[in-house]
Order: C-alpha cells, then structure tokens, then sequence
C-alpha cells in the first residue's frame, strides 16, 4: 500500500530482498573464484579475469580462472536481481520522469553484466570478432549501475525517512563513477595513479554493491507509517 506523499511499503521490501541478495551473491561469487584462482590479487588483477580462461592472452598475461562459471554466474544474478530490484522500486514510487531514467539505467547496468558473463576478452574473442563486446559490457554495467544509484537517490531526495540512502547514494554514485574514470587514466597512461588497476576497478563496482546493502539496510531499518499519516517533514 501507497501513502500519500510516501513510498509503497511491500515492493520496497521485496527490492531490498532482491538488492541484498544479489550484492551478496556477487561478492561470494567473487571470493570463491578468486580463492582457487593462483596468486590472484584484489588490488592489481581485474575482477573479470576471474570469469576468463583464455589461451595466448593479448596482453602477454596468463589467465586461466579455474572457477570461472561461478564468477560468471555471479555477474548474470547481479544484474537480473539489480534489475528486478528497480522494477519494484519503481511500482512503489509516485509516477515522474524520474523512475524511467532510473529503470533505464538499471536496464543497462543489468545488460552490461550480461555481456561481461558471456563475452570474455582474449585470443578467441579476437578471432571470433566479439572482443569489443567485454568492455563494452563493463562500461554499460559500471557506469549504468553508477548513474542508477545517482538517479535512485534523486528519486528519494523528498522523503525525510530515506535520507541516509540518499546521501549515501550520492556518495557513492560519485566513488564508483570517479574510480571508473581514474582506472581508465590508468590503462591510457600505462602506469598507476595511486592504486592499482584491480583497486580502482573494485571501488567502481564496490559502489554498486555498496549502496544496495544500506539501500536494503534502510529499508529493513525504517518503519513503516500509519496508512493515511501525514508524510514526514523534509529536512
């Protein structure tokens, strides 16, 4: 049920169960790969090496993830849940333009983790012509996540009640955003500005992640109004 001025209680919940779920199920995914992955590093290695297994590498490195569907796995159910998340999120909205530009973006960022689960970088990829597809796909899953995350706090910006997940969102959309940027000065510059590849790429997905726990955090946390209360102040 939707209250005036207020946000639909039980398609939140179920965008919360969905959020955490899938956030959590990526970052398994990632921490069992990487457990039977030989000397796999979070700070230098890139997450999407861990759903590789290429022979003759491009860049000359070698990479072969032993648990390489789990990671893949792990991609596809984030994006599936992020996405079915957004819808619910959205029914439990007020009608305005801002919940489409919220769903597209969820759309995208759920689209690009697809391609980065089917399509993997490497001599094949070359050979069969679909090695622009992976970045392509983690820009679309990055930055679409990102972006998302921006509009999901925008959305929220006129209920008092969800002002941590705003601001947190915010924060965060710009982290993710900013790491993305500063792993591509990275790659062009051929060099490390303050971290390295595999620590910017982290806090570019990591926002993502992020910002879906205190999300479904806020809320599991925020109690539900009487139907028919006046909507809390904004502050």
């Amino acid at each position: 049920m939707t209250r005036p001025g207020g946000l639909g209680r039980e398609p939140l919940i179920t965008a919360a169960v969905l959020w955490a779920l899938g956030s959590t199920w990526y970052l398994l995914s990632e921490a069992v790969a990487a457990s039977a992955f030989p000397n796999y590093s979070y700070a230098r290695d890139y997450i999407s090496d861990l759903g590789a297994v290429r022979e003759n590498p491009l860049d000359g490195r070698s990479v072969d993830s032993p648990l390489a569907e789990v990671m893949n796995l792990g991609f596809l159910h984030q994006g599936l849940f992020y996405l079915l998340g957004a819808v619910f999120v959205v029914r439990a909205l007020p009608a305005g333009r801002g919940r489409s530009a919220f769903l597209t973006l969820a759309v995208v960022h759920a689209a690009g983790n697809v391609l980065v689960a089917t399509f993997h970088s490497g001599r094949q990829a070359v050979d069969g012509g679909t090695d622009s597809l992976h970045p392509i796909g983690a820009v679309m899953a990055i930055l679409g996540g990102n972006f998302a995350t921006v509009a999901a706090a925008l959305l929220l910006r006129h209920h008092a009640a969800a002002r941590f997940a705003r601001i947190a969102g915010f924060t965060l959309g710009g982290i993710g955003t900013a790491s993305l940027l500063a792993l591509g000065l990275n790659t062009a510059l051929g060099t490390s500005l303050l971290f390295e590849d595999g620590t910017w790429e982290r806090g570019s997905v990591y926002a993502i992640t992020a910002w879906q726990l205190v999300a479904a955090t806020a809320v599991f946390t925020t109690k539900c109004s009487r139907p028919g209360a006046a909507p809390a102040p904004v502050r």
